[in-house]
């Protein structure tokens, strides 16, 4: 393979030689061979390994150097989320930054602090496998080459002075290096032979462009690719750095802190610190609130949900160190903090007190918890925090008066809370409405019902300052409970002119959530509800609804609006994060939204299906909707059209003929099935309401829908939740539904009672149902089933784990598909049973993982015999390769182990995995390999040097059309990065053939 490289290079310099005087010999070639990496500046956790540089999250390395005029060749790989930078002509006073995140690459030219976009494209790097970037740079121009495509092309007016270059990974991300190299304008070029030899050894060890061939087993593939996707989560605040409102900050429930800093287009998250980890894999981070210290936008504060957890960062988020002593409640949910307006050690914090901690015992309302709030206040900035309110509701957001900094205002409650003074036998909500201090906090008076709130609106969601009359205060209430008991509707704007002496209702707005005052233009008010978005242009005096009764972007459900951000520096540009639907944004004054979420996503997912034939095209449901990707999850669309623009979906079934053909279902407030023929763009309704006649939480509903892969018109529904042993009663069912026509029309089967909670389909044509009971039933036609095994945990042994645990349930079930014997079942609390005699007699087979495991779903690869994929809800995925004896956990890349649901490509080339918390993930490359160049029997006989360079000019004058003047200095520097792009793909490939 070194004869063959040396031979290629040599072909290649003589070539360049023959076709241009300008051709430039390597001024810098850096192979990452020393692990002391000399001549460079870097982070701590950036270090050399095999020949490797390796960065990990937050990281940086820099080399000084003197280089303008130039083109560098770097190979890189990119894992996780966040961005990896390449920075050149860099000096203290600027650089240029080439910015390749998911689904974009921007170059940007910083000079005094001030930053400008040169070019961007959509052709991105973030897949994981090695790839080939060349930066050109002339005095004319600059070009970036990825994969031996030009992506960005943008003119070089004003070069930045000579400088060095360097890399950045940002977020939770890692990024490695090799085969560096630089080339300016002027050097003299060596003999061949000798670059030659100086080439061979390095090259070596250059790990090859990872080109995965189709069939290769995902789980030979990690890590797995957080897809960013699909739009959803529990997502509480936003915020704009004040300085720049590009940057921004969101909070979710399950997935913490994301950071953007391109105004919303992409995000990373921003955790590292965070220590507060919750769920069933403690892999969720429970961020709820987040705000900027006015003083000091870089200083940020952040609160958790049910775990009193208060964290500090002083970077912008880079970091996080923790800042929660003198809490006294365990399990606080801290909903927003105040900085006092120049003082930055004066910090107030309002939260949230369960009924489990107030009462001892959970203390439920009509339908959500009875809460208390509490409020706190630090004068040391942070180091202690002393209680210096506490009442009947949650206390939220809190207010600061500009020029008297004793003046408080506090919201208290909540639309998805209760008020633990209210009364549901009673039919009285209860709630407290407004507080304010005079005094710091020292002492509190309400304002409620006698200063103008009507007694069934103190459940106050927001509350916003006027940013010019501090005397001005606009809140939103609302309260979904008890709108539904009293069966009226509940909610509204209301505001103040007087400080909060008395309040009016300026807009009738039920289960109204936020409210916002535009700082551009304080005339310019939003208001906003799940039913919609309301604008004014007078200050409140009127209303406008700008999206009619659903908002957000098309083809989505954007969710409860729970917190906006109105642009500093246009009115018309508004940002809300959502309960449910993750981030939209509005440039056109509320009217049309968008979804702005790439990168971020705390999607609570239910199931996933790839189609049969496509291995990139997946669909998809989640409490945000129901949605589809045909890259692989790079990008995703919404497919919440017409009768399915709905939320809470659950069961999904792709046809395995025709993936167009697609049945759904939701658990909105009542059960609701559709039907589509053409990939989502249109639905109908199919009528359950013989088998489902209440609404969900009343009865059983179908959790889970499969088409059998024997009958494409034969469906099949099942009733029982696959996580009902971990959050519901397993009791409740309706055994299984069929369908013989594709999913138009419905009959119950034989098997009619039960939870059912899996089915599985064998090779020589049996369906089979598996019982949380531990029961397997099977049948040909799903009709008429008969008994295989009973009680099959009966003796799952889970001795040395947790007394206190739930009784094993059994909750998933496959089949070999080159051995119909061989079966498979998984169990929540109690691992993995395998049958090699059809189900007749069953043995615990679960080496690797923890006896107690809770497996939700299992995937045998029919493609590679032997390998079974397990999803567990505490530790993750697992492998076996030998047929379930042994399990590997194969988690590197995962955000959250909180693994929901499998699906596996039928060449077993690519895993999808839906999780509680973090969207989808995928393991394995979806696309398209492209051609590598000639054979390497072509090239170890290479023609005379001189037939060579003939050949070669032509092609290099076909991509860059010549300049006036003749062969231009920048028409020969691109020479050079194109001819070794193509020589490292053809040493790729000499390399898999030797």
């Amino acid at each position: 393979m070194k004869k063959t490289f040396a031979l290629l290079l040599t072909t290649l310099l003589m070539s360049l030689i023959s076709f241009s005087i300008q051709t430039q010999e390597s001024d810098y070639l850096e192979p990452f061979d020393d692990p002391e990496i000399p001549g460079w500046e870097h982070s701590p956790n950036t270090f050399v390994e095999g020949g490797v540089l390796v960065m990990e999250s937050n990281s940086f390395a820099f080399h000084e150097g003197f280089w303008a005029e130039m083109e560098m060749v770097v190979q890189a790989r990119f894992s996780g989320v966040g961005e990896l930078l390449i920075l050149y002509s860099w000096t203290d006073t600027g650089s240029y930054i080439l910015r390749l995140g998911r689904g974009y690459s921007i170059l940007e030219r910083e000079q005094g602090g001030e930053i400008i976009e040169l070019g961007r494209s959509d052709i991105s790097i973030l897949d994981d496998d090695w790839f080939n970037i060349v930066i050109v740079t002339s005095a004319n121009s600059h070009q970036v080459i990825l994969r031996d495509q030009p992506i960005i092309t943008a003119a070089g007016e004003d070069l930045l002075p000579e400088g060095g270059f360097g890399f950045r990974i940002t977020g939770e991300a890692r990024g490695e290096f090799d085969e560096l190299a630089i080339f300016s304008q002027g050097a003299a070029a060596p003999p061949a032979e000798e670059a030659a030899e100086e080439s061979t050894s390095e090259v070596e060890s250059v790990p090859p462009v990872s080109e995965i061939a189709a069939g290769t087993p995902a789980y030979e593939q990690l890590p797995w690719i957080y897809t960013g996707g699909p739009v959803g989560g529990l997502g509480y605040d936003v915020r704009m750095d004040p300085r720049n409102p590009d940057i921004m900050y969101v909070t979710d429930a399950l997935a913490g802190v994301f950071k953007s800093l391109d105004g919303g287009v992409t995000w990373f998250p921003s955790n590292e610190g965070i220590t507060t980890r919750v769920g069933t894999s403690t892999d969720a981070i429970p961020i709820f609130s987040l705000s900027l210290d006015p003083n000091d936008p870089d200083v940020i504060w952040v609160g958790t949900q049910f775990a009193s957890g208060v964290f500090r960062s002083e970077n912008a988020g880079t970091t996080w160190e923790d800042r929660s002593n003198g809490i006294l409640e365990h399990g606080l949910t801290i909903r927003g903090f105040t900085v006092e307006p120049g003082n930055s050690d004066v910090i107030y914090l309002a939260g949230e007190v369960s009924s489990w901690e107030w009462a001892g015992e959970p203390q439920p309302g009509f339908n959500f918890d009875k809460v208390k709030g509490v409020v706190y206040k630090t004068t040391d900035g942070g180091d202690n925090w002393t209680r210096i309110w506490y009442g009947d509701n949650l206390a939220r957001y809190i207010w600061i008066h500009p020029t008297d900094n004793n003046l408080l205002y506090v919201s208290t409650g909540i639309f998805d809370r209760e008020a633990a003074n209210s009364d549901q036998k009673a039919n009285e909500p209860g709630g407290v409405g407004i507080l304010r201090s005079r005094d710091g906090g020292g002492t509190w008076e309400v304002l409620g019902v006698e200063h103008g709130f009507r007694p069934d609106e103190l459940y106050l969601s927001s509350l916003y300052m006027h940013p010019q009359n501090p005397d001005m205060l606009l809140a939103a209430a609302a309260n979904d409970a008890y709108a539904f008991l009293l069966d009226r509707p509940l909610g509204a704007i209301y505001t103040t002119q007087d400080g909060g002496d008395s309040w009016k209702r300026s807009l009738d707005l039920p289960a109204a959530t936020s409210v916002e005052v535009c700082e551009r233009n304080s005339e310019v008010i939003y208001a906003s509800s799940i039913a919609g978005v309301y604008r004014s242009g007078d200050t409140g005096q009127s209303w406008e609804s700008m999206t009619g009764d659903l908002w957000g972007a098309e083809d989505t459900i954007a969710g409860f609006p729970i917190d906006m951000q109105c642009d500093p520096r246009d009115p018309n540009r508004v940002f809300i994060n959502n309960y449910g639907g993750g981030n939209y944004l509005s440039e056109d004054g509320g009217r049309t939204w968008t979804v702005s979420s790439q990168g971020y996503t705390g999607a609570i997912m239910s199931q996933v299906v790839v189609a049969q034939d496509d291995p990139a095209l997946i669909y998809t449901t989640a409490r945000s909707g129901v949605f589809m990707s045909n890259d692989g999850g790079q990008t995703w669309q919404g497919m919440a059209r017409g009768e399915a623009r709905l939320s809470e979906a659950r069961g999904l079934a792709v046809n395995p003929t025709d993936p167009s053909h697609i049945i759904t279902n939701f658990l909105d407030l009542w059960f609701l099935q559709k039907i589509s023929y053409d990939s989502g763009q249109t639905w109908k309704d199919v009528d359950l309401r013989e088998w489902f006649p209440v609404p969900e939480g009343h009865g059983p509903v179908p959790h889970k829908l499969a088409f059998s892969p024997h009958d494409p018109q034969l469906v099949f529904a099942i009733s029982g939740d696959t996580k009902c042993a971990l959050f519901s009663d397993c009791n409740i069912s309706l055994g299984v539904l069929r369908s013989t026509d594709g999913g138009e029309t419905w009959e119950r089967s034989n098997l009619d009672s039960g939870a059912v909670l899996d089915l599985a389909f064998s090779p020589d044509g049996y369906v089979y149902a598996g019982l949380h009971s531990g029961d397997i039933y099977r049948s040909t036609d799903g009709m008429d089933w008969e008994l295989v095994s009973t009680g099959v945990f009966w003796d799952v042994n889970l001795s040395g784990s947790d007394p206190d645990a739930l009784p094993p349930v059994l909750s998933a079930i496959e089949i070999d598909a080159n051995n119909s014997q061989h079966l498979y079942t998984g169990f929540s609390y109690g691992g993995v049973k395998i049958s090699m005699d059809g189900g007749q007699n069953w043995e615990s087979s679960s080496a690797g993982m923890p006896p107690e495991s809770s497996v939700l779903d299992l995937a045998v690869d029919s493609a590679h015999p032997g390998v079974v994929y397990a999803a567990t809800v505490e530790s993750g995925v697992y492998v076996s390769t030998d047929s379930g004896a042994t399990w590997t956990a194969i988690n590197e890349g995962l955000l959250n182990r909180a693994s929901f649901d499998l699906a596996l490509s039928a060449d077993g080339s690519v895993l999808y995995l839906a999780t509680e918390g973090a969207g989808v993930f995928r393991l394995g490359a979806v696309r398209e390999v492209p051609e590598l160049g000639p054979d390497v029997e072509q090239v170890e006989e290479p023609a005379p040097e001189e037939e060579q360079a003939e050949e070669q000019a032509p092609s290099v004058e076909e991509e860059l059309p010549e300049q006036d003047g003749g062969s231009s200095p920048c028409a020969g520097n691109a020479i050079l990065p194109l001819a070794v792009v193509g020589l490292l793909f053809v040493w790729q490939k000499s390399n898999e053939e030797d």
